[in-house]
């Protein structure tokens, strides 16, 4: 029993070494650079333009809050915290693990949804979006699809995301 309690204590480190050095290396290398989404560096999710346009029905905001513009000005300090919530700071889960680090909609998540998540890479569909549905979605979520709500972020958080949306498009 010791000599198998032995070979597993040398053997673990080992294998970790193996799998983490291994993922570093492949990484980059199987990214397909103008041959179709491949895995994106940093395992974020898959790399490509993503579906563009990309049609989608979805319930539409209130009136109120779906004619409203972001109050908010592009300035560098509110663009960086609306990158930051999109890539980590958001709870439940940060933005990128759906939509991707590029917003293409290919995160690592994505191949378990249906619908696909939303493509924020892609500016035809995201002019059709006004700022308050997107805060508003944010915010509350989107029935029927695996986009939850967002409660916990305050209003000037929702704004800097959208930014940080609008951002991805360009």
């Amino acid at each position: 029993m010791n000599i198998f309690r032995s070979l597993f204590i040398t053997a673990l480190p080992l294998f970790f070494i193996i799998t983490t050095t291994g993922d570093l290396l492949a990484g980059p290398m199987m990214m397909r650079h103008g041959k179709g989404p491949g895995i994106h560096p940093h395992s974020m999710g898959f790399a490509g333009k993503g579906i563009c346009p990309q049609p989608r029905v979805m319930a539409q905001a209130p009136d109120d809050i779906y004619h409203l513009k972001n109050p908010l000005q592009s300035t560098q300090q509110n663009q960086d915290a609306g990158e930051s919530l999109y890539r980590v700071d958001s709870q439940p889960t940060a933005c990128k693990i759906c939509h991707g680090l590029t917003g293409n909609g290919f995160g690592m998540m994505a191949p378990g949804l249906n619908p696909p998540p939303r493509n924020f890479s892609c500016a035809e569909s995201m002019k059709e979006i006004p700022d308050g549905q997107l805060f508003w979605v944010i915010k509350n979520g989107s029935h029927g699809t695996g986009m939850p709500a967002y409660p916990e972020l305050t209003e000037k958080q929702i704004w800097q995301l959208v930014l940080h949306l609008r951002g991805l498009s360009q």
